[in-house]
């Protein structure tokens, strides 16, 4: 298998594991939806009870100033940008340069490295870059259960 097909489903296996932990539901579509790699459901909320997100695992980012500067696709950066009903936030997985250290277990552990943030583009200006955009994901953003209720409040309200 590729590396770029290993980070993918090792990221999708950290929004797994994130987002069931919190009590949410996950949903995959069969095929990518206009930029949507999947969407998050809070069963118990009232009116907007989903945040659409788009996925994305790197090895290639910079860290500056508390932000992680990550180059997006502007065609995946001009789809999260998009003005909607459903909210929708990029997920970011920072991964090892060193592949070894991407999974390892032992009895006493299954430990993914390093960390997935989020970020939310909606209403953005579009890029007239023909290429990729530089997008900053603020390292407060992590992705995490204990602040998954708070993205969907702030983002559904």
């Amino acid at each position: 298998m590729s590396p770029n097909f290993i980070q993918e489903q090792l990221s999708w296996a950290y929004v797994r594991a994130v987002s069931y932990r919190a009590g949410y539901s996950l949903y995959r579509p069969e095929v990518d939806d206009h930029g949507i790699d999947g969407t998050i459901v809070d069963p118990l909320a009232g009116g907007v009870n989903r945040v659409d997100f788009q996925l994305k695992a790197t090895t290639v980012y910079e860290v500056n100033n508390a932000t992680i500067g990550y180059d997006l696709r502007v065609q995946n950066y001009n789809q999260l940008i998009r003005e909607d009903d459903v909210p929708r936030i990029l997920i970011l997985l920072i991964m090892p340069d060193d592949a070894d250290q991407w999974l390892t277990h032992s009895e006493d552990e299954l430990c993914l490295r390093k960390c997935a943030y989020w970020l939310d583009l909606m209403g953005s200006p579009p890029s007239a870059n023909s290429s990729t955009r530089r997008v900053y994901v603020p390292m407060d953003n992590v992705f995490n259960q204990d602040d998954l209720p708070a993205i969907f409040r702030d983002l559904t309200a």
